[in-house]
């Protein structure tokens, strides 16, 4: 049975601080593994979102990245000249411009997450085998929260 709990418990609020901490040392963990490849935090992030190998337009990466559509762009730009990415001409509409992960960007990508993964994977091995269970779970309600919310698209 579920019960409710306030905003203002003390659990929530443990809850609230553990995850601002973990948030920062994942950010400094991902802003440390993309600085060894000459990439920013934002241009990871785009690539992230076009890991799906689905190709996207400049309107729809600027609204998952909370960027403005120039800023949007200058890391397209970036991340073109880095071969990561590569633009492409709509096929329904040719004025729009697509942009698209290229091998070498999903390479990049790959590894960089292959990085979050083993510090993952340090965690993982302390922990006994029904604590594992429960933080999958976990994850995969917080995980389904935020898609189902639409925070930042799939």
């Amino acid at each position: 049975m579920k019960t409710t709990r306030s905003v203002n418990s003390p659990q929530i609020q443990r809850l609230a601080e553990v995850a601002l901490y973990l948030q920062r040392n994942f950010l400094a963990l991902v802003a440390e593994t993309v600085q060894k490849n000459d990439m920013s935090v934002p241009q990871f992030n785009l690539l992230g979102f076009l890991a799906g190998d689905e190709a996207l337009n400049m309107n729809k990466l600027a609204s998952l990245m909370k960027h403005t559509t120039p800023a949007t762009t200058g890391l397209v730009d970036r991340l073109v000249r880095s071969d990561l990415v590569e633009r492409l001409s709509s096929p329904t509409d040719r004025r729009q411009v697509l942009v698209k992960i290229t091998a070498k960007g999903q390479a990049m990508f790959k590894e960089l997450k292959m990085e979050i993964a083993k510090t993952l994977n340090d965690i993982a091995q302390k922990l006994p085998d029904e604590d594992l269970a429960a933080w999958f779970r976990i994850y995969e309600a917080n995980y389904e929260y935020f898609t189902s919310n639409n925070y930042l698209g799939t």
